[in-house]
């Protein structure tokens, strides 16, 4: 039996501190038919020559200035030939070495796979597990967790215009057309907390307005907004509490 061939991308730009645990991961995983490509924006803090040092364990990379990160997401999936793809952003990692090869032995008949991930907290490393299938206002799941079918991704890219929502915007295209989300109850990634809609959450929410605007119907697109605008009045106030205190 052929084996799927599994495409991994990382997305980077001037990432040199947190990409080599992200690219020893992938090459550390168990499963045999993996091809890595690795996106740069043009890095100037030496991240090429990071990735110059991994170059023949990986099927690909490329250099050059990009317009955000949905367009470099849309060159990786541009550029992958495997049936499956996944987003592993740098500074994320898998789990342990056997996660893409448990990812595989689940592939039944879907055409989203996706997982919950680990984060890092006080008490040390806790699990946040992600929602069954389902539409909401913000994403149920971690876009990093997820495998999902190459041509899905071609057939549907990336809405460039997006600076941090454009994964939502994708996955309710996906949810709308009927397309099979199926949800692996355990940790896939450890996630890295620094990424951009996690350090700026009200702009991110404000994108999901938009992606709620632009994709959600009727009743369901009313209770989506009251939820989004309450949740981003509410941060403004509780940020400036904190800056008056």
């Amino acid at each position: 039996m052929t084996l799927p061939k599994i495409t991994i991308v990382t997305v980077v730009y001037n990432g040199k501190k947190l990409l080599e645990k992200t690219i020893c991961s992938v090459l550390n995983q168990t499963y045999s038919n993996i091809e890595y490509i690795i996106v740069d924006g043009a890095s100037t803090d030496g991240t090429t020559d990071l990735i110059r040092k991994y170059e023949t364990s990986l099927s690909a990379w490329v250099s050059e200035k990009d317009n955000g990160i949905y367009h470099a997401m849309n060159k990786g999936v541009a550029m992958a030939t495997g049936n499956w793809i996944c987003f592993l952003n740098c500074g994320d990692v898998f789990v342990d070495e056997h996660t893409v090869q448990q990812i595989v032995n689940e592939i039944y008949d879907a055409d989203i796979y996706y997982g919950n991930i680990l984060v890092t907290a006080k008490e040390g490393m806790i699990e946040r597990c992600a929602s069954e299938p389902c539409n909401k206002h913000r994403m149920f799941f971690c876009h990093q967790s997820a495998f999902v079918k190459t041509a899905l991704m071609q057939k549907y890219p990336f809405d460039e215009t997006y600076k941090m929502s454009a994964d939502l915007k994708f996955f309710k295209k996906c949810y709308y057309h009927s397309h099979k989300f199926h949800h692996l109850n355990f940790a896939v990634v450890i996630f890295d907390t620094s990424g951009v809609s996690n350090t700026n959450r009200v702009a991110g929410l404000k994108e999901n307005v938009r992606a709620v605007k632009e994709m959600d119907r009727r009743f369901q697109k009313y209770f989506f907004l009251f939820r989004l605008y309450f949740t981003i009045i509410w941060l403004k106030m509780t940020k400036s509490r904190r800056t008056s205190s």
